[in-house]
């Protein structure tokens, strides 16, 4: 149950700090140009991310099926 809890609370700093990344990243686009400034900014969003959500979500599946047998 702890590692269950851990990783629970893995996924959701990773929310957090996702949404503050895309914020700060938007925040400064906004500021400095529009999105003429920054184009790729939801491909680097997406790219960052995905791998971290993915990872986290593996070994909470994981640790959830060791757990059964």
């Amino acid at each position: 149950m702890p590692e269950r809890r851990f990783l629970l609370w893995l996924l959701s700093g990773i929310f957090v700090f996702q949404a503050c990344t895309f914020g700060v990243g938007f925040f400064y686009c906004a500021r400095n140009g529009g999105i003429s400034t920054c184009p790729e900014l939801g491909d680097r969003y997406t790219q960052t991310f995905t791998v971290m959500i993915s990872t986290t979500l593996a070994l909470l599946t994981g640790s959830a099926m060791s757990k059964k047998e």
